[in-house]
């Protein structure tokens, strides 16, 4: 299950407000507004107020307080969610045949807290309501379900499943009005037949994970900041563990149980009292197998457990467990969701370039999602703009944005964000050709010794930018460029053999007519991608090619063809990012791309030294 979407009603500083959720999430805005906020209320929504951050009167709004209103509720829209669903071995169950989904066919779970305690577990969902038995029908109990189809006399095959007497219910409204008639209602989960559904939905629920900023050094503070524990939580979501688990449990449950009946029956044998005595036993679901391991964690030198040592060395445990993930061989079988306040907190910038790529590596991957709040304007640079929200907070409360032209502008007039433009600017397709000519550039020592790209970023000479650039400092970049005086070097993607074959060849004619010292050229082979040779690529995915591969067509088509697991985009960020610093010179010349590749260099090292005179 992920997350989709997330609402607030009356908590904190948000009166009501919808946030869009995406794999990765970087909330940004001015101190105060409510960004915290956010990864918080997740963790009072999945811990019940009991985790890592306790649920308090005061997180009732204060403006909600003055109207009178008692509660506040955290709303969260999941997909991907388990449909049917088994409650046991004979009872199968589908949310959407049961109408337990919302408008737009999502699982939406609300929890009210009231003085800080939970006090409501409640499905949204657009339910059939001709009537209000029919409104309710998913909280009837099965006797009340019997009555009502004996009363109407219905024909039901199996008296005993409840699905089954609610299907046909539902049949008789429809024909008896013509339609059925659906609305919005919250169902009270608590005291129903939700109950054993919501049972098993907690089973499939991510495991969330809060890493604040920086806390009192406390022992109890460290349950959600230790990776360690992260990790043993996962592992007790694991279906396979879990059934293995709660066979053991049943085993306890059966023989506590029977030993219990046998010490009441004879306390009313000694006592001759008939007063009613029920054993009070946790049901399997609600045991907590995690908490067997709460003393786990790391130790530091002298035994110093890692939540007494400071920010940055706890960071830098965070860095080397999300780095441990990626390396991981095995696809993670648990939805997992990451929440970080300002990742870049007591880190060295070189560490919070090294922490931003793992997040970002990761939530490429298919059971991950990352919330992050950010003030650092290198940090924002990185993210892509899809994966940005703007968090503003007014006399109506916080609300929360997706990015697009106005958010931007605010972004940089609040966050003091400036383009960094160097006297030559080398415009590209997209990111993982800036990427292909940093690395090839950093690792080719004879094209290093033209003109050393990372050095001239540092110095803020040069700047690479991506013209279909997804990340922020693009597409600040790309506003204010042409107001400058830098001269501009525009390597495009040929595509040749393609649909989209000399798409740029007009913009690139253009640049070069301009006059100003700035150039443009296609690539003469189809794509940056096609410039990594065979043999390289077969060592970085481990796979095979055929001699008689075209290597002049779409590579990550190919390499899918090839049994390479993985997204299109994914596979160009590989080869981009890993495969092309394998690359050296005799490559490149048993190819016959050097000469058209140095050219590229000397060109851009040409037009840096017309700049310098």
């Amino acid at each position: 299950m992920k997350i989709s979407k997330i609402s607030f009603e009356n908590f904190r500083s948000f009166r009501n407000s919808n946030v869009n959720i995406s794999d990765l999430n970087v909330f940004m805005g001015k101190n105060d507004q409510g960004k915290s906020s956010i990864l918080e209320g997740l963790d009072v929504f999945f811990y019940d107020g009991k985790g890592s951050i306790k649920a308090t009167k005061d997180d009732l709004n204060k403006d909600a307080v003055s109207e009178g209103i008692n509660e506040f509720a955290i709303g969260v829209q999941f997909e991907e969610f388990p449909d049917p669903i088994i409650i046991d071995e004979t009872n199968e169950t589908s949310l959407k045949e049961e109408y337990l989904l919302n408008k737009d066919g999502k699982l939406e779970i609300w929890k009210r807290f009231k003085n800080g305690n939970l006090s409501s577990t409640q499905i949204k969902c657009y339910h059939p309501c001709n009537d209000e038995f029919l409104c309710a029908l998913i909280t009837k109990k099965i006797g009340e379900l019997r009555d009502f189809i004996d009363e109407h006399g219905l024909v039901v095959s199996d008296r005993r499943k409840a699905a089954e007497m609610r299907k046909a219910i539902r049949d008789y409204f429809s024909k008896r009005d013509g339609r059925l008639i659906f609305k919005e209602v919250y169902i009270p989960i608590d005291g129903t037949d939700l109950k054993k559904v919501w049972d098993k939905l907690k089973m499939h629920m991510p495991v969330f994970n809060l890493f604040a900023v920086d806390r009192e050094n406390l022992d109890r503070d460290s349950e959600l900041q230790d990776p360690l524990k992260s990790r043993i939580k996962e592992i007790f979501y694991r279906e396979d563990v879990l059934n293995r688990l709660n066979e053991v449990s049943e085993e306890i449950d059966n023989e506590i149980r029977a030993f219990a009946e046998n010490t009441i029956e004879m306390f009313r044998l000694l006592t001759k009292n008939e007063t009613e005595i029920t054993p009070s036993i946790p049901s399997t679901e609600d045991l907590r197998w995690d908490c067997v391991y709460k003393n786990i964690g790391f130790n530091t030198e002298d035994d110093i457990p890692m939540n007494k040592r400071g920010s940055g060395f706890r960071r830098l445990v965070l860095l080397s467990s999300l780095i441990a993930r990626i390396k991981e061989e095995v696809d993670n079988e648990v939805n997992v969701i990451y929440a970080i306040e300002e990742p870049e907190s007591s880190l060295h910038p070189k560490w919070q370039k090294r922490l931003v790529k793992a997040l970002i590596e990761l939530a490429e991957r298919e059971k991950y999602q990352f919330f992050l709040t950010t003030h650092s304007p290198n940090m924002m640079r990185i993210f892509e703009i899809e994966c940005i929200k703007y968090v503003e907070r007014d006399s109506e409360g916080s609300k929360v944005y997706d990015f697009n032209e106005d958010v931007g502008t605010k972004i940089i007039k609040t966050m003091g964000l400036l383009p960094d433009i160097g006297k030559v600017v080398v415009c590209v397709e997209g990111p993982t050709d800036k990427d292909f000519l940093l690395n090839i550039n950093q690792n080719i020592e004879e094209l290093k010794s033209i003109i050393d790209l990372e050095k001239e970023m540092e110095a803020g000479t040069l700047t690479i930018m991506p013209m279909n650039g997804s990340r922020l400092k693009d597409w600040i970049v790309s506003r204010v460029l042409e107001n400058t005086n830098a001269l501009e070097f525009h390597l495009y993607d040929s595509d040749r053999g393609s649909d989209n074959e000399n798409q740029y060849l007009e913009a690139i004619e253009k640049v070069n007519q301009r006059g100003d010292g700035s150039y443009g050229t296609l690539t003469e082979l189809r794509e940056i991608e096609n410039y990594v040779p065979k043999d390289v690529i077969e060592e970085c995915f481990g796979i095979e090619l055929d001699p008689s591969d075209d290597w002049g067509e779409d590579i990550p088509e190919l390499l899918i063809s090839k049994g390479v697991n993985m997204e299109k985009k994914a596979i160009k960020n590989k080869i981009c990012n890993q495969c092309c610093k394998e690359i050296r010179k005799d490559h490149l010349t048993r190819m016959g791309t050097w000469n058209e590749i140095e050219g590229w260099f000397l060109k851009i090292r040409d037009m840096m030294e017309r700049c310098r005179r």
